[in-house]
């Protein structure tokens, strides 16, 4: 699996939260967001879309897992929310990415290989004080389930590392934070 280390802005969006198994809620914040964007005809103008997974299923009964679904601000700003229907900010921070393409009911394997067993070999620890996002670079009503493209991001901290020097000793450390933060701003400079 290929992952990339990834620093976020807020991102201001309008979501809409349905609680229960993952399996159902997200169904069922993506049903009712997309009744209240419909009733707009904005639906088009949400280039992407993100999911937040508030809850680990390991830890939290099933009735109590927090799905929201979410579009940004920006493409319907004008909009006013109604019932059911709220203003947030996505958090900020280093996440690391896994870019899915296929159906999005395989994400949950997905997140549990990154989340268990990925990002602790990488040096990484899970930053549990944020939620695991899903950003959606596809529209899944026109997008076949074989293309449909998901960046699935999960929060972690950085951890220092000991960085050797040419003598030997390991007297610095590296910040990881910094360093993908380096890495991204590198990258978003290439053609």
């Amino acid at each position: 699996m290929r992952i990339t280390y990834r620093q976020m802005p807020p991102t201001s969006v309008f979501y809409a939260r349905a609680t229960g198994a993952y399996a159902c809620s997200c169904a069922a914040a993506w049903h009712h967001l997309d009744a209240w964007l419909d009733r707009y005809c904005a639906r088009g103008r949400a280039r992407r879309a993100f999911g937040i997974f508030h809850d680990n299923p390991r830890t939290t009964p099933p009735e109590l897992l927090r799905y929201d679904a979410c579009v940004p601000l920006a493409a319907c700003a004008e909009l006013e929310p109604n019932e059911g229907i709220g203003r947030q900010t996505l958090p900020t921070g280093t996440w690391a990415v896994y870019t899915h393409i296929g159906p999005h009911r395989e994400a949950g394997d997905f997140i549990s290989t990154l989340h268990g067993d990925l990002i602790p070999k990488r040096g990484l620890s899970v930053d549990y004080d944020r939620p695991i996002l899903a950003v959606y670079l596809n529209d899944p009503r026109v997008t076949r389930e074989a293309h449909r493209r998901t960046e699935l991001c999960i929060p972690v901290i950085p951890i220092p590392a000991l960085v050797a020097s040419n003598d030997g000793t390991t007297t610095d450390t590296l910040d990881v934070t910094a360093l993908a933060r380096r890495l991204a701003s590198c990258a978003s400079s290439l053609p």
